[in-house]
This record gives C-alpha cells, sequence and structure tokens, in this order.
C-alpha cells in the first residue's frame, strides 16, 4: 500500500470533525447572539420614543429654577415652549444647547432641566460649561414623574399645553423651528 492512498480519507474525517465543532459552537454563541441583537433593537427604539406622545399634556410638574424661581407645569403654559431635560454627561445635550440657546435668544421660551444630583452651585457651574443662556433648573426629582428613558428628552408644548413635539436624543435647529411653527398656530395637529 501507498501512504498517500488514506491521506484523503483522514483528511476528510479531520474535515468532517472541524465542522462538527463549529456547528456545535454556533448552537451555543446563536442564542445569546441573537439575545444582544434583540437588546440593542429594543434598547434603540426606547431611545428615540419619548414616554408622552403627540396631543398629550405632561402632567403637572414644577421644578426650583437656578435663578430662586419655580417653573409651574400645573397650568398651559400660554406661549409655546421648548422643555429639555439633560444632563451634564452628555454628549447630545452639550450638542445641542447651542440649539436652545439661539432659540432663547430669539424670543422663545426654553426651560432646561438637569437630572444630574448636583447642587445648585454645580448645576450653574455646569450650565456655564455648556454654555447655555436659557433658565435652567433641577429635575432630577422628576425623572420618574416624567418618565424620562433617556437623556436628552425634549417636548415642545403649544400654548394650550398639548405636546406638539418629543424627541429622545439630539434635536436640529430644523426640528424645532418646525414645532415651534406648529405650535404657535392655534389649530395645531399633533
Amino acid at each position: 500500500r501507498v501512504i498517500g492512498d488514506h491521506t484523503p480519507t483522514l483528511h476528510r474525517a479531520g474535515l468532517r470533525s472541524l465542522v462538527s465543532r463549529i456547528i456545535f459552537q454556533l448552537r451555543r454563541a446563536l442564542p445569546w447572539g441573537l439575545l444582544v441583537i434583540g437588546l440593542f433593537w429594543f434598547s434603540k427604539g426606547m431611545q428615540r420614543s419619548a414616554a408622552f406622545e403627540n396631543g398629550q399634556r405632561l402632567p403637572a410638574l414644577s421644578a426650583a429654577m437656578l435663578d430662586g424661581s419655580r417653573f409651574d407645569l400645573a397650568s398651559p403654559p400660554g406661549q409655546p415652549l421648548v422643555l429639555s431635560f439633560w444632563a451634564s454627561y452628555c454628549g447630545p445635550c452639550r450638542e445641542e444647547a447651542p440649539v436652545l440657546s439661539a432659540l432663547h435668544r430669539r424670543g422663545v421660551r426654553v426651560i432646561g432641566l438637569s437630572v444630574d444630583a448636583q447642587s445648585p452651585a454645580q448645576l450653574a457651574a455646569m450650565a456655564r460649561d455648556f454654555d447655555i443662556h436659557y433658565p435652567v433648573g433641577l429635575g432630577g426629582s422628576l425623572v420618574q414623574s416624567m418618565r424620562v428613558r433617556s437623556i436628552p428628552t425634549t417636548y415642545v408644548l403649544a400654548p394650550d399645553g398639548a405636546i406638539v413635539f418629543s424627541r429622545v436624543g439630539g434635536v436640529s435647529s430644523d426640528e424645532l423651528d418646525a414645532a415651534l411653527a406648529l405650535a404657535a398656530h392655534p389649530e395645531h395637529k399633533p
């Protein structure tokens, strides 16, 4: 017999063994891989949907502002209002702060409520660091009642208090301008 005669048989047996091991490993890893993909997909959906939808009204809320006043939403705001929940560790919050400040400079009522567990002095320093030029308040105690799932969470309210825009995640100037135009009309359609 020639040694080369057994080589193809041995090679096929080794290949079958290798394929069997790969299939075994895939069977073990597949449920975990699907779980990770499912959680990622679920979390992406969660990040983009706010707890309160267009047409709804936010629950009555009250927050201490850094200037010593109180922000109170027990009654309709009477004018379009941009309400933003933010935090110092949030990159998209830092990116949208100039957009919100520009709206405030144009005369739009903008309120920023920080979900950070900070003292008023620390929060004021963070607001300066973010270059925020609109009223900022302590919103950490409101996270549960407002069902803030992720930050930033931004709402635009019509004068009658109806939500005309809600977003979890960064928001652009164009999106806010469109939402404010909708909020300014008494016949707004959420």
